[in-house]
């Protein structure tokens, strides 16, 4: 089963899930977007996937699009791994 936006980053392999939220109302169509971002990171084993665990990501301003979320979403990832997130961590995988 592949994975949405799978990239592989020293050892890792990171997924991303950026799921737009519903315009309310009163905004206009062409407004930027609110994203709700999902990373999903597991250690590579023998080509196949071993235990992953999933992040969400921090609150953010409005995104033009799908790729600018999924961009987010990968740096915060690295960071994750990077050990640059206090409180999250990927040792234990």
């Amino acid at each position: 089963m592949s994975v949405p936006f799978s990239e592989q980053y020293k050892g890792f392999a990171i997924g991303v899930q950026a799921l737009r939220r519903a315009k309310e109302p009163h905004q206009p169509e062409d407004a930027p977007h609110h994203f709700d971002i999902v990373v999903t990171i597991s250690r590579n084993a023998s080509g196949e996937r071993g235990k992953a665990e999933l992040f969400g990501v921090p609150e953010h301003a409005p995104l033009e699009d799908q790729i600018e979320a999924h961009r987010i979403g990968v740096q915060y990832a690295r960071d994750i791994i990077d050990g640059k997130v206090d409180g999250s961590s990927v040792t234990h995988l």
